[in-house]
């Protein structure tokens, strides 16, 4: 198989290939990893003979993203009613507990069509069960894409790379919940179609969020990666400065294998 680089992928990629450059990618890496294992097991003969084993280091980025952005596709949207009047500030935190053994999958109704979202509760629980309270209380049912970057005119983008934001009540890119809750460990990377909250103090999270709309690699790792859109590609590529948000719906389904 061909190598991937970053100069085989183009923002203006079909959605179709670009999730294949994800999942090849991903699956290049775990390659990688387990070749790495394999050595780090026959430990005793390299350590006699290093220069001699000829094979690939373990990646620099973590294996779990062979899973998190490789995740299994979402059933088809439910039917679902946006919330009239939703609540846009809490005084703390909306309880939610994460099921066992279950599986969490979003979706997005905007003006541009239903973006689906596979969450991953087991990489980012707190970011996941932050954005499902959020979600089931109609919070960002009417609220927008705020920000699409990059951008030629207007004030500079947050996040200097191609993705969609949204969550901010606000719209400016500073609003929230009312509240934060504390962040994750960062698993992933922000290739085409993963889904991370955004904030400004890496320590915690709110309501912001966003999706890459490509090769976002080269974003600083700080931002919760807790989702990996699975279907409605068209939709996210299409996206932009003010799209609306119709209503965000959650939907249990298996786990991932």
């Amino acid at each position: 198989m061909k190598a991937i680089s970053r100069v085989d992928y183009a923002p203006n990629m079909k959605p179709q290939k670009a999730i294949r450059y994800v999942r090849q990618r991903t699956v290049m890496q775990r390659v990688a990893y387990v070749r790495s294992r394999t050595i780090a097991i026959g430990g005793v003969v390299c350590a006699v003979a290093l220069a001699a084993c000829n094979s690939n280091t373990a990646p620099s980025s973590t294996p779990g993203l062979v899973t998190i952005q490789t995740a299994v596709t979402c059933p088809a949207p439910p039917v679902h009613i946006a919330v009239a009047k939703p609540p846009r500030s809490f005084a703390a935190e909306p309880h939610f507990t994460l099921g066992h053994d279950v599986g969490y999958c979003a979706y997005i109704d905007t003006a541009a069509g239903v973006i689906s979202i596979r969450l991953r509760p087991e990489y980012a629980p707190h970011a996941v069960t932050e954005f499902i309270a959020l979600a089931q209380r109609g919070f960002y049912d009417g609220l927008s894409f705020y920000q699409v970057c990059p951008v030629t005119t207007g004030p500079a983008c947050a996040i200097p790379a191609p993705v969609a934001l949204a969550g901010d009540p606000t719209a400016a890119g500073t609003g929230g919940p009312g509240y934060t809750v504390v962040s994750d460990p960062v698993i992933g990377n922000y290739l085409f179609g993963a889904v991370a909250m955004y904030t400004s103090n890496p320590e915690t999270i709110g309501s912001q969020f966003f999706i890459s709309r490509g090769d976002s690699s080269d974003v600083a790792r700080k931002y919760d990666i807790f989702g990996q859109v699975t279907d409605g590609f068209s939709a996210l590529t299409t996206l932009q400065k003010g799209t609306t948000i119709v209503w965000v719906a959650i939907a249990t389904t298996a786990p991932e294998p």
